[in-house]
C-alpha cells in the first residue's frame, strides 16, 4: 500500500488516539493504522485519507519476569521487546522482524513459524486496550493466563487488520527461552517431514520446501538430544546445526509476490504439490508461504487452496486477501459496532469490510 503524500498523525498517548478518531469519525476521514509498516501489503487495497502511526506509543507498562507477562504499548517494536526479555531468559515467540510492532503483529495475526510448538499468536494475547473507530476506549481480556471472562474480544481483534479498532496497549504471555536450540535439515521433503511429525515428540516446528525438510527442536539439552536420535531414525543423513536459524532457507522470500497459505494440516501436501518448489509449509499446522511471479500464478494457486477449504492472502505484493467472508452478516454487525462511521481502513478486511 502506497502511503506517499498522506498526512500522518503520531499520538503519544491513548487520549490523543481517542481525540483523533472522534474527529475522524465526525468528518468521515478514512484512517489507516500503521505500526512498523512491515505488513502494509496484508489486506485488500484501501483508500484512506490519513495515517495514524502508533510508533510513539512505545512504552513498557509493566513487566514482572516471575509472572511471565509483559504489558507494552502497541508501538513497542519486536526488537525492543526481545531486548527487554532476553536478560530474564524469556521471549514472546512471534519470530518477527525487528521493526515490527507488537500492535501491528496482533492486528495482522501473522503465522508463527514455530507454531507447532509454541501455539498461534492469538493464544499469547491476554489483554488489549484499544480505541474504536468512533473514539471509545475499550478494555478487553485480563492479565491472567487462565482468563475466561467476557466474549474473548482479544481473539476477535487479532488479525482484524486495524479495521475494528486501534490497539494502544497489549498484555502478552511469555515463555522461557530454550536452553538448547537445534535445526535438522534433510533431503526427502514431505515424507521425511511426516515421519518426523509421527516420531519426534514435542517438535517445535517441521517445515518442508521442495525436496527439503527442516526440523526445529528447542528445550533442555537432554531432551533435544533424545529428539535428535528419534529424528535421525527417520533421516540418518540429516545435517544438524546447533543455534542455527530457523528456517534455514526461505525460497519464497525472493519472489515479488509472497502469499501466506492456510489449510487443514492433512491437505498441506496437496497445496505444496501445486505451489512448486518455491513454497514452504509447516507440517502439523497447515500454514505456509508461497513465492509467486505475478497475478496468474497467484490466481491458480488461490483457486487450488480455496477448493481445499483454505485461504491464500498475499503478505507482500499485490493481490489482497482473495476468498470469501464466512457469515458476512455477522461480520458487518461487528464492524458497525466497533466502527459505526466505517472510517478504519474501509475495504481492507475480508469481504471488503
Amino acid at each position: 500500500m502506497d502511503l506517499t503524500g498522506l498526512p500522518t498523525v503520531t499520538p503519544t498517548d491513548r487520549e490523543a488516539v481517542v481525540r483523533c478518531l472522534r474527529e475522524a469519525s465526525a468528518a468521515h476521514t478514512r484512517v489507516l493504522v500503521v505500526g512498523g509498516a512491515t505488513q502494509l501489503d496484508r489486506g485488500n487495497p484501501a483508500a484512506v485519507d490519513l495515517v495514524l502511526s502508533t510508533r510513539a506509543l512505545d512504552r513498557v507498562v509493566a513487566y514482572e519476569p516471575a509472572e511471565m507477562i509483559a504489558v507494552v504499548e502497541a508501538g513497542c517494536t519486536a526488537a525492543a521487546l526481545r531486548d527487554l526479555l532476553r536478560p530474564h531468559g524469556q521471549e514472546w515467540p512471534v519470530d518477527a522482524d525487528d521493526d515490527a510492532t507488537v500492535g501491528g503483529l496482533i492486528a495482522t495475526g501473522a503465522a508463527v513459524p514455530r507454531q507447532l510448538g509454541v501455539g498461534p499468536l492469538r493464544d499469547s494475547v491476554l489483554e488489549l486496550e484499544c480505541v474504536s473507530g468512533d473514539g471509545r476506549a475499550i478494555h478487553t481480556g485480563g492479565r491472567t493466563v487462565k482468563n475466561v471472562s467476557g466474549y474473548g474480544l482479544p481473539r476477535l481483534l487479532v488479525g482484524s487488520l486495524g479495521t475494528l479498532a486501534v490497539i494502544v496497549q497489549a498484555a502478552v504471555k511469555l515463555r522461557p527461552l530454550a536452553g538448547a536450540r537445534r535445526t535438522l535439515v534433510a533431503a526427502g521433503g514431505l515424507p521425511v517431514a511426516l515421519g518426523w511429525l509421527r516420531s519426534v515428540p514435542l517438535a517445535t516446528a517441521i517445515l518442508v520446501h521442495g525436496d527439503t525438510a527442516e526440523l526445529r527442536l528447542e528445550g533442555w539439552a537432554d531432551d533435544v538430544a533424545a529428539q535428535t536420535a528419534w529424528a535421525r531414525a527417520c533421516a540418518p543423513d540429516a545435517h544438524v546445526g546447533d543455534d542455527a536459524p530457523f528456517p534455514q532457507a526461505a525460497p519464497w522470500s525472493h519472489h515479488p509476490v509472497v502469499a501466506e497459505m492456510s489449510v487443514a494440516p492433512s491437505r498441506l501436501g496437496a497445496v505444496l504439490a501445486t505451489a512448486g518448489c518455491d513454497a514452504g509449509g509447516l507440517v502439523g499446522v497447515g500454514a505456509g508461504w508461497a513465492g509467486l511471479e505475478g497475478a496468474a500464478a497467484l490466481d491458480r494457486l488461490r483457486r487450488r487452496v480455496e477448493s481445499l477449504g483454505g485461504a491464500l492472502p498475499v503478505v507482500r505484493g499485490p493481490g489482497g486477501l482473495g476468498g470469501t467472508l464466512p457469515a458476512p452478516a455477522i461480520h458487518r454487525r461487528i464492524k458497525a459496532a466497533f466502527d459505526p462511521a466505517g472510517i478504519l481502513a474501509p475495504g481492507r478486511f475480508w469481504g471488503g469490510l
